[in-house]
């Protein structure tokens, strides 16, 4: 064996260990990275879902009984009278800010919140805020008369919370129905 010539031997070892190492390392880099996004979107969704059940908590769930009044000249609606719950018992709903429209084939009108038109009397209260709450109802009374509905037509009443959550009712005054008399719609 020449002086000149070295046993390279042992450092290719070196350089595969060296190698390996930088390996191990650039894994767990990437393990960290892969394992910080599956945090992150986990946390994200745990977000939206609490989102979701919060705006699902806010909606509100009408009544069976309608009750419509027809006015005394015409017999047209004068009155409309339902009864409101929360849907769920995750969040209350400000009845103060509840937009109400009611709509017709030809005509729509709404109610914004602090309408002269709207009455809200509470049925089952808990407390006295305005906030509608797990095992509250309220009374809503809308003036409708300015829609001129007639006898034997049908009208949907849709109610918008703060929060952007619906919901809606349905009613036909019966044809036959005489005039300044209180009703039931179903």
């Amino acid at each position: 064996m020449d002086l000149n010539e070295r046993d390279e031997r042992a450092f290719t070892g070196l350089e595969a260990a060296i190698v390996f190492i930088a390996l191990i390392v650039v894994a767990s880099v990437f393990a960290y990275v892969v394992l910080g996004a599956g945090i992150a979107t986990s946390q994200k969704n745990q977000e939206v879902m609490h989102a979701a059940l919060e705006e699902a908590g806010s909606a509100l769930r009408p009544g069976q009984a309608v009750i419509a009044k027809l006015d005394n000249d015409e017999g047209l609606l004068y009155s409309v009278e339902f009864d409101l719950e929360a849907a769920t018992n995750l969040a209350a709903v400000d009845m103060g800010s509840v937009i109400y429209t009611v709509a017709t084939q030809e005509t729509l009108v709404t109610f914004p919140p602090g309408d002269s038109g709207i009455t809200l009397t509470w049925r089952c209260r808990e407390d006295t805020n305005d906030l509608l709450e797990a095992g509250e109802v309220v009374t809503v009374k809308l003036v409708a008369n300015r829609m001129r509905i007639q006898r034997g037509e049908t009208f949907t009443i849709g109610m918008t919370t703060a929060g952007g959550a619906t919901a809606s009712l349905t009613r036909t005054i019966p044809a036959g129905i005489g005039k300044n008399v209180f009703i039931e719609l179903f």
